[in-house]
């Protein structure tokens, strides 16, 4: 097998293409030492619109059908990795508000989400969609903040200057396209447990598929020693 990498959060195939096509013109040489390869793994790398801006993506499909006939022309089996395109914009990371506060220069929002659950922005200054979970009422003043956690980390941000309408305590809070690189990259750092998880059914119905985590969880690792 082949492997090829070429980045992340790619949201054009004829990039796809374009590498295929040299991995085949190895293929062809390494074939002809008398090596045999059956696969080509042209990886992952397919975007998602993280900014909500609208556009439209490519899907696996089309990632597929612009390297379809260099595979069967080459006698290949096609492996691809597209799961942060199937499943990122599936699933959010609901929070709420537990505070307002300014140190002069700037203005946070404090929720009792984290860096813990969702490493994306602080690990790498990834964006996430940000957003109230209610409309503001009309007469909310909007303003630039950074939306932070309580885990005591200056990194401990999930969003910076965004612009949002000032939310009273308790509000819902809602970080988009959690669906990928956000529970399996969750840690218990601080001791901050790992939160539930719920699925949506289309008629609105909710059931629970993982239980949150308890400080008893986190303590029985250590039990017997």
């Amino acid at each position: 097998m082949l492997l090829l990498f070429l980045s992340s959060n790619i949201f054009q195939v004829d990039i796809f293409r374009d590498a295929a096509i040299l991995m085949v013109g190895y293929i062809d040489q390494i074939r002809a030492q008398g090596f045999q390869i059956e696969y080509l793994n042209i990886g992952g790398g397919l975007g998602i619109d993280y900014h909500h801006t609208g556009a439209v993506l490519p899907t696996p499909k089309d990632l597929i059908n612009t390297v379809r006939e260099l595979v069967l022309s080459h006698n290949l089996n096609l492996i691809i990795e597209p799961g942060r395109s199937l499943i990122a914009n599936t699933c959010c990371l609901v929070n709420r508000v537990t505070g307002v506060k300014t140190n002069g220069t700037k203005n946070f929002i404090v929720i009792d989400g984290s860096m813990s659950e969702l490493i994306r922005p602080s690990l790498y200054g990834a964006y996430q969609h940000i957003e109230l979970v209610s409309p503001p009422p009309p007469e909310a003043e909007i303003s630039t903040f950074d939306v932070v956690g309580p885990v005591c980390e200056s990194a401990d941000f999930l969003g910076k200057d965004r612009e949002l309408p000032t939310p009273a305590k308790g509000t819902g809070l809602v970080v988009h396209d959690a669906g990928a690189y956000c529970m399996s990259m969750a840690s218990t750092y601080n001791l901050k447990m790992r939160p539930p998880e719920y699925w949506v059914e289309e008629d609105g119905s909710v059931a629970k598929i993982r239980h949150a985590e308890i400080f008893e969880d986190h303590i029985r690792y250590f039990e017997g020693l």
